[in-house]
């Protein structure tokens, strides 16, 4: 499912995050300081421009947002007749592709 272009949901989790820091009464400079990272990397974040992903999770836990990280996806997103085929061993690459016949 395509939710829109990558600087579209960039700008919409800058404008998340921008909220929740309002939302809590805090400036860009002191998330910065209790993020350990720099103010350029929170306005960059906020703004919608390229952020790391460790200045994001930083900036979700000083916000006290852990949550929409856990939320990117289970944890456990495998099926249970994979899982048994592999021994209880989780899958640890990717198999090679295959051939495609034209």
């Amino acid at each position: 499912m395509v939710i829109g272009s990558i600087g579209s949901i960039l700008t919409d989790i800058g404008t998340m995050l921008r909220r929740e820091r309002l939302q809590l009464n805090l400036g860009q400079q002191t998330v910065a300081d209790r993020s350990g990272i720099s103010l350029t990397a929170v306005k960059n974040l906020e703004s919608g421009k390229d952020a790391s992903l460790s200045t994001f999770v930083s900036v979700c836990r000083t916000l006290g947002k852990d949550e929409w990280i856990m939320t990117l996806g289970p944890a456990h997103a495998i099926s249970i007749t994979d899982y048994a085929k592999r021994g209880n061993k989780p899958r640890q690459r990717a198999a090679k592709s295959k051939p495609r016949s034209v």
